[in-house]
Parts: C-alpha cells; sequence; structure tokens
C-alpha cells in the first residue's frame, strides 16, 4: 500500500507540473516510482527474514564467467525482441494510432536496453538455473540441440506472447485513464473527487498501473519471472476473447448485455437507493483494484510468476473475477424493464454467459497453478476458510478440488 501512496502522489505532483506535457509516456514516472518502492520494500523484507539471497540468484558467485554463455543469452533475447518486433509489424491491429502511447512507451524505456549485457554479465554466475531460456534460445538459434529443451523454450514464446498482447493493450488504458485523471487535478475540480466516475475511474488507473508494471518487470532479478504459461488452448481462449481486439467480435456481436438504461438514469427517481448502488459499485471497483494491487511486481494473466494469498486473496481465490462481474450487474442492470421483460431476460442471460467465460478463466487458472504445491495448499484452506466457504458447501461443484496424484 506504500507503493500505491508513492505512485498517487507521483501522479498529482505530475499533474501540476507542465514538465510532465514533455515526457513522451507520462504514466511510466508513476510506474517507476511504484517499481521502486515495491523493490526496496521486498529486499527490506528478504533482510528482516534472514532471506539474504532470491530464490533464482545467489548472493554470490556459483561458477567462472562464460562469455559464450552471455552472447548466446544475448542472441536468445535480441531474436526474442525480433519475434515481437515481427508480429505488430505482421498484424493489421498494431497499424493506427490507437496504439501510439505504446510506441511512447517503448521509446521511453529503450535507452534501458544498455542494462540488459549488464545484467546477463552480473547473473551468468550467480543464476541457480544456469540453463535459462534465453540461453537455451539462444542455442537453438545456432543450430545446437544439446542442452535444449523443448518444454523450457515453448514457455519462454508463450510467456513472451502473453507480455506482447497485454502489455500494449495495458499501456494505452493506462495513458487513457491519465489523461481523465490529470484534467481533474489540472482544474483543481476537489470536488470531482466526490463523484461516482472520479472514484471509478481511480480504481482501473491504480489496476492498469499495477498491470504495466507487472508486465514490463519479468526478470528473475526480481523473482518474478515466470515460472509457467497456461499450457491448454481452452485457457488461452478463455482469456483472450475478454480483451479487444477479441471483444469486439465475440462479446459485442455475442455477449452484449448492455441495453439503454444505465443505473443512474433508472434508479434516479430514487436518489437514496442511487447513491447506495453507486457506493456499491465503488467498493466493488476497489476491490477489483486492491486484488492487482497484491501482485506486486507479478501481475500477469496466462502465467505463474508467484502465489498470492494475502491482501483480498486472504478471503477468495478470485477476487478481481467476483467484484468485477458483480459490478456489470449493477452498472449495466440488465434486469431493468424499460424495454420490457423479454429484453430485460436476454440481457440477464447475455449477461451470465459473460459471467460464465469468468467462472472458466477462473477454473483455468486453477488447474494451471495446480501444478504448484503451495497453491493446492492455499486453495484447499480457501476451501474451509474463504469468505464463500459457506456457499461452497451448499454448491459442491464450485468447490476447488485438488489434482489426483
Amino acid at each position: 500500500m506504500l507503493a500505491l501512496a508513492v505512485g498517487l502522489t507521483v501522479i498529482w505532483a505530475l499533474a501540476r507540473t507542465p514538465v510532465s506535457a514533455h515526457i513522451p509516456y507520462q504514466p511510466l514516472i508513476p510506474c517507476l516510482a511504484v517499481f521502486f518502492v515495491i523493490v526496496i520494500a521486498e529486499w527490506l523484507l528478504r533482510r528482516m527474514r534472514g532471506l539474504a539471497e532470491l530464490s533464482e540468484l545467489a548472493a554470490a558467485p556459483l561458477r567462472t564467467l562464460s562469455l559464450t554463455r552471455v552472447a548466446l543469452r544475448l542472441l536468445g533475447f535480441a531474436a526474442t525482441l525480433a519475434l515481437v518486433a515481427l508480429g505488430y509489424w505482421l498484424f493489421p491491429e498494431y497499424h493506427g494510432g490507437f496504439y501510439q502511447p505504446y510506441w511512447q512507451f517503448l521509446r521511453t524505456l529503450a535507452p534501458c536496453v544498455i542494462l540488459v549485457p549488464l545484467y546477463f554479465l552480473w547473473a551468468d554466475t550467480r543464476s541457480r538455473t544456469q540453463e535459462d531460456e534465453f540461453l537455451q534460445f539462444g542455442r537453438l538459434l545456432i543450430g545446437g540441440t544439446s542442452g535444449v529443451d523443448a518444454a523450457v523454450i515453448r514457455r519462454h514464446l508463450l510467456g513472451w506472447t502473453v507480455k506482447a498482447f497485454f502489455l500494449p493493450l495495458m499501456t494505452v488504458y493506462l495513458a487513457d485513464e491519465f489523461t481523465f485523471l490529470y484534467g481533474m487535478v489540472r482544474t483543481l475540480n476537489l470536488s470531482a473527487f466526490t463523484r461516482y466516475d472520479a472514484w471509478f475511474h481511480l480504481c482501473y488507473a491504480i489496476d492498469l498501473l499495477f498491470c504495466v508494471i507487472g508486465y514490463t518487470a519479468t526478470t528473475r532479478l526480481l523473482d518474478s519471472h515466470m515460472r509457467s504459461v497456461e499450457p491448454t488452448l481452452a485457457g488461452w481462449l478463455v482469456a483472450l476473447i475478454c480483451y479487444q481486439p477479441f471483444y469486439s467480435l465475440i462479446g459485442r456481436t455475442y455477449l452484449q448485455y448492455e441495453g439503454s438504461v444505465t443505473w443512474d438514469s433508472w434508479l434516479n427517481p430514487l436518489p437514496n437507493l442511487r447513491d447506495g448502488v453507486g457506493v456499491a459499485i465503488i467498493v466493488l471497483s476497489v476491490i477489483y483494484a486492491v486484488s492487482t494491487v497484491a501482485f506486486g511486481l507479478r501481475f500477469s494473466n496466462l502465467t505463474h510468476r508467484g502465489i498470492i494469498t494475502g491482501g483480498p486473496y486472504r478471503f477468495t481465490k478470485h477476487p478481481a473475477y467476483l467484484s468485477k462481474n458483480l459490478s456489470w450487474w449493477l452498472i449495466s442492470v440488465p434486469f431493468a424493464l424499460n424495454a420490457g421483460a423479454l429484453s430485460a431476460l436476454r440481457h440477464c442471460v447475455l449477461l451470465l454467459m459473460l459471467n460464465g467465460v469468468y467462472f472458466l478463466r477462473a477454473r483455468t487458472e486453477e488447474r494451471h497453478l495446480s501444478g504448484d504445491p503451495l497453491y493446492v495448499a492455499y486453495a484447499l484452506w480457501i476451501n474451509e476458510h474463504g469468505l464463500l466457504a459457506g456457499v461452497g458447501r451448499v454448491l459442491p461443484w464450485l468447490r476447488y478440488r485438488a489434482p489426483v496424484s
């Protein structure tokens, strides 16, 4: 939460100073502030717990430096970036102005590439995983097959596919949310912060801030690397259809649950109830944002980068999905009868179908993460002690089932 407070302070400061207009990707500054606070806090926490070393990198050299290994890693890294660039060039989705904030984000971060060779030189002697993905990918590119694990290469390519797909979306959406917040701060319209829409945008800006950090800060140096990637086609499909450009086709064509009525206009004759629903939506949005904050540096769809058990995850395995889906029922009021009972029934069924997509996302994630014994123990604990444990006892099919050995 300290990192979040620092990030919000930086957002406020940047919005009030003209220099922010000259930064190519303005949200990167609060992202960096949050990033460094988390890194320092995790380092101090490890020291306090007597954990001087990371799980993947030793404090002292484990072997002598090999420039050949470093060169192969650099080759693997460069080839990975080249594949990502090829995808952006090839697919029409990435042409046009929509992703302009992402290109600004990349241009702003580009100087950091000079640190990569230095990191590989340092990590070569300390990495507990000597044959990591960049090394094996580099070896594969020069025609070597000895010591190349197909599973590692597959995880590497899938992991970077996740990053290449989601990071552009998150940087674009974050820029949009910051534009809204900057507008309120720069006009000193403090009364705006008492409105529903201000809190709604603030919650999603916080969520996206930590999303951008999570997709960017994927490295063994910070113990935030990818342990595994979703292995099934079903898991990928139910995740990807929830995001653009696929949601425009699937969601808007087949799952369009929103009608012409919004919650505030529908409840306008009942101001007290309207305000109560608005507060409920904001509470759910806060839960959604804090669920992302709980990941720290490790947020990412379709990957396993560490088991999160704190924050809202102390009460349920899927607080973000639960809060988001509940908020949609309050925001879109699909049950409103303004357009007739049949129309309301159709909207409710469509929203239930979208809820079902997120239920499938939750199930595929559970199946993926169940490869880690820590997650199995956590999920079984939530079965008995979680906020919805009673619901699970009434509806056993909702309970987590550990994989059979």
